[in-house]
């Protein structure tokens, strides 16, 4: 299981949708969503995304 995290600078904030946590089954399946919500996903800058297996 595979979720994708946004770090930035000791800060960990933990992508969700209406409160829920996102859960991927594969990793595949949280890259894909991943890159499809790059441009969708309003962070600041200074944030970066990973992808971390639970």
């Amino acid at each position: 299981m595979y979720r994708i995290v946004a770090i930035s600078n000791n800060v960990r904030a933990i992508i969700a949708m209406d409160e829920q946590e996102m859960i991927f089954d594969t990793y595949q399946e949280a890259e894909k969503y991943l890159l499809e919500a790059k441009d969708i996903l309003i962070l600041p800058d200074n944030y970066n995304l990973k992808i971390e297996k639970q």
